[in-house]
């Protein structure tokens, strides 16, 4: 009896018992269908977050003071001043594509006898050159607004959504901290609203604006945005040491701080959360193996006397071994084809109505199907030994 033989008895044996075939397959169903998708969600919404995290600052670096502590351990520094100058120069460094200098403040908008708090961010022309800032209505701030001190302001479109409604608001003026500023833009927001603080909205202005306004440094950080991402890296360091030198500071040093590194530690957290739940959902193929087990055993004893007649023809115990082995696997990996087919399905389902896509790797679908089988054979193994030791004797006068 050759392999495909034994694929069509096994075949044929489930589908003479096609009820009990299938609830035996019910736990290996489950559990590859569970798996699947929990793996599924859990990459699709890996992939959603990492990318609205992360994809706005793929190739920019910002740039810190870090000060070095004293003979004490203790840390007691000021950060140096960055001008324009400054600014300019480390635009002058190879590789430096946009350097992008900002300031920061908080303050209330009122307008119509409506108040919101507002994240300001100052910057200067440069910003757009180096952000994704995509203008929604109106302008970007000019050469001149930030020459002159322009008290102009641009909001997001959450901001305006959520406050201003449907006002058209381009042109108006508004008060902030007690002084008027004319709105001259709306742009798309880069923050999602699910990591917004509260119900606060976003905004930029001049960053000589927010400068004079709030008593800040024109420029409190630096951000590089490399002409190539993949030496992002050794420029942004070329940068923070021309820095460093420039500022002459002797109780500390420019370095770099990079979102790849929070984004890997993202991705692996995530992906460990997502593999231990998907391992508790992986119990379930274990007791669909005892119920192969159980259900293998059932079939030895209804097959003793095919067995006996089997050995007296010349059936050695090693193809009687084999036989069952194959049978216990086809059934679990038939299951485990099922849970599949469920997960593609509900995935499918559940992508049109999510608010991102789950991914269903093809590494997930290849392990399940492969560790269906695996099932099949462990836990048929018993059963099938239970059927090579029969003596053909005892099996042919078995009733």
């Amino acid at each position: 009896m050759n392999i495909i033989e034994s694929f069509k008895i096994a075949l044929s044996s489930i589908w003479s018992h096609k009820i009990r075939s299938l609830l035996t397959m019910l736990g290996i169903i489950i559990g590859v269908c569970a798996v699947i998708i929990i793996v599924a969600f859990g990459t699709g919404a890996k992939n959603q977050m990492t990318e609205e995290l992360f994809s706005a600052d793929k190739n920019i670096i910002q740039l810190y003071y870090e000060p070095f502590p004293d003979e004490t351990g203790q840390i007691f520094w000021s950060d140096p001043d960055l001008t324009e100058q400054d600014l300019a120069e480390v635009q002058q460094l190879e590789g430096v594509r946009v350097a992008i200098g900002t300031n920061y403040a908080w303050g209330s908008i009122s307008h119509n006898d409506k108040q919101i708090e507002v994240d300001i961010t100052g910057v200067g022309r440069d910003y757009f050159y180096g952000r994704n800032i995509k203008l929604v209505e109106g302008r970007y701030f000019t050469e001149m607004d930030v020459d002159n001190v322009n008290r102009v302001i641009m909001i997001d479109d959450y901001t305006k959504e959520n406050f201003f409604r449907d006002e058209d608001i381009v042109g108006e003026i508004v008060d902030l901290q007690g002084s008027p500023y004319k709105i001259v833009g709306v742009y798309e927001s880069t923050t999602p609203p699910e990591f917004r603080w509260g119900d606060s909205g976003e905004a930029l202005m001049p960053r000589s604006t927010v400068s004079l306004m709030y008593f800040t440094p024109e420029i409190t950080d630096i951000s590089i945005q490399a002409e190539n991402p993949e030496t992002l890296v050794e420029t942004a360091e070329r940068a923070a040491t021309h820095l460093t030198q420039i500022k002459q500071s002797e109780d500390g040093m420019f370095t770099y701080w990079s979102m790849d590194e929070w984004e890997e530690e993202f991705e692996s957290f995530y992906t460990t959360i997502t593999l231990f739940i998907g391992s508790i959902a992986g119990i379930s193929l274990l007791v669909g193996g005892i119920g192969v087990m159980n259900i293998m055993l059932v079939s030895v004893t209804e097959r003793t006397r095919e067995i006996g007649l089997r050995k007296a023809i010349g059936a050695t115990r090693t193809r009687i071994l084999i036989q069952f082995l194959i049978e216990a696997m086809t059934l679990t990996l038939l299951g485990g084809l099922i849970g599949i087919a469920i997960a593609y399905f509900f995935t499918f389902i559940a992508g049109l109505l999510l608010p991102f896509k789950p991914v269903i790797s093809p590494t997930v679908v290849i392990i399940g199907a492969s560790f269906s089988a695996l099932i099949g054979i462990v836990f048929g193994l018993l059963p099938a030994n239970k059927a090579s030791k029969l003596s053909p004797i005892d099996a042919l006068r078995h009733e």
